[in-house]
Parts: C-alpha cells; sequence; structure tokens
C-alpha cells in the first residue's frame, strides 16, 4: 500500500526492535515491490470512481430534499396543524398558505412536489442515478425556496402576533364591560380607575395591564411592536384577565347569597 511505502521510505523510528530498519533496507535494495493484489485493489479503485460519483450525487439529492422538506414541516406546524408526513406537506402547504391564506406563490408548491417526487422514486427505486447539472438546478431551487419560506415565517408569525393581540384586547374588554358596562373604549378605563382602583378592588397594577394592552394594539397597528412585547402583553394581560373573572364570580357568588 503507498501509505506503508511512503512510511518505511520517509519514516525515522524511534524505537524499533530490529524489524523497521531492515524493511527500510530492502526497500532501498530494490527487494519491496507492490504485490499483485495492491495493483489489483487500485484498479478497482479506478473502475468504480463512477459508481461513487453517482452515489454521492444522490446523496446529495437526499440532503436537497430533507433541507427543502423539513422547513416546510415546520411552518405548517408553527401555523398550528400537527407535523405532517412527507406525502401530506406539499398538500397542505398549498392548501394552507396558497389557498386559505393566500400568501405563498403556487410555483414553490411545484417545486416541493418535484423534491418529494425525486425522493419517492429513490424509495422505490424507480430512482438510481441523476445528473450534477439536475443537482446544481436543485440546489438553485432550494436557496430560492429557503428564502422564500424565511419570509414565510415572518408574515405567519406577524397574523399569529395580531391574533393574540386582538384576543387578549377583546377578552379584556368583554370582562369590563360586565363591570363597568358598555361604554367606549376610553370611558370604560376611567370608570374603571376611578371605580374600582382608587376604591381598593383593583391595584394600579391592573390598571398599567390595561393601557398597556391598548398600547400594545395601537403599537401593533403601526408596525412597531416585536414579538417579545407581545409576549409580554400575553403573560401580563392573563393576570388581569384571571383577577377579573374571579371579581366577577365573587359578585356573582354576593347576588347568588342575596
Amino acid at each position: 500500500h503507498p501509505v506503508i511505502f511512503t512510511f518505511i521510505r520517509d519514516g525515522i523510528p524511534i524505537y524499533d526492535r530490529q524489524t523497521f530498519m531492515p524493511w527500510k533496507a530492502l526497500l532501498k535494495m530494490g527487494k519491496l515491490k507492490p504485490s499483485p493484489e495492491a495493483i489489483d485493489m487500485f484498479m478497482k479503485t479506478a473502475e468504480k470512481t463512477k459508481e461513487m460519483i453517482e452515489r454521492r450525487l444522490i446523496d446529495a439529492m437526499i440532503d436537497i430534499y430533507y433541507g427543502v422538506l423539513t422547513p416546510s414541516q415546520a411552518l405548517v406546524m408553527l401555523y398550528g396543524m400537527p407535523p405532517p408526513t412527507h406525502k401530506e406537506t406539499p398538500k397542505l402547504m398549498k392548501e394552507i398558505f396558497v389557498e386559505k391564506e393566500k400568501i405563498l406563490e403556487k410555483k414553490y408548491i411545484v417545486f416541493l412536489e418535484k423534491v418529494v417526487k425525486l425522493f419517492k422514486d429513490y424509495e422505490h427505486e424507480k430512482l438510481k442515478t441523476i445528473k450534477g447539472e439536475e443537482i446544481d438546478k436543485l440546489m438553485n431551487e432550494s436557496e430560492d425556496y429557503l428564502k422564500r419560506l424565511k419570509e414565510l415565517r415572518e408574515q405567519i408569525e406577524k397574523r399569529a402576533q395580531e391574533k393574540t393581540i386582538e384576543q387578549i384586547y377583546k377578552d379584556v374588554f368583554d370582562l369590563l364591560v360586565s363591570i363597568v358596562g358598555k361604554k367606549s373604549q376610553e370611558q370604560m378605563i376611567k370608570d374603571f380607575e376611578k371605580d374600582f382602583v382608587k376604591t381598593g378592588k383593583f391595584s394600579p397594577q391592573h390598571l398599567r395591564i390595561l393601557e398597556n394592552i391598548v398600547h400594545a394594539k395601537k403599537e401593533f397597528k403601526k408596525g412597531k411592536l416585536s414579538s417579545h412585547h407581545v409576549d409580554e402583553a400575553r403573560k401580563n394581560a392573563s393576570i388581569l384577565i384571571n383577577d377579573l373573572i374571579e371579581y366577577n364570580q365573587r359578585c356573582e357568588l354576593v347576588n347568588n347569597k342575596k
């Protein structure tokens, strides 16, 4: 083997039990020659080059497949659906983001279906080789697809945040209606402060949370609210909602006793 040949030719022994130096001497004398087995092994390696390259191209196709499929499944889950199988993913992506939400172009579904079909053909042994130019094309298309998925994620997260803010606002003011009556937003806040915060039925923290929810909704409409502030508004709102529910229940209990 060439590696062993190089060891013997160039190696300097640090510890030798009278084996290495005799080999080195035999090599210098021309007594160590490549065996027929070594020659056959290297010839066979050359013959397998095409097979190895084809295998690596198929591996590249598989890597592209998983690189495209996995983030697609992630976005379906981000939308609120359970993790789909590879067969279900293109169909769900089309139904949700192209047909229902209308926020994804159809050409990206065509590409996803193409990649999934290639992998299925490979699984069923219909696809055994793939050309390098096809891999280059898949690479370019996958880069464009993944770039679009990043934008799609931002769109989905923004919509989810909008729904969160709207739901928080609705839940809080629906509960306030049962306490202060149906009025304008500004009047409800004033009455809540005058009749419930200043009288000690609710704390100043509850008023701050209420005002922050209103502020968060306004800021989100302007596109100035980050996901961190949305999460913070949601957590704080849960405190106010729970305390409003508890107050309503106490009022109902008192009325029942009366």
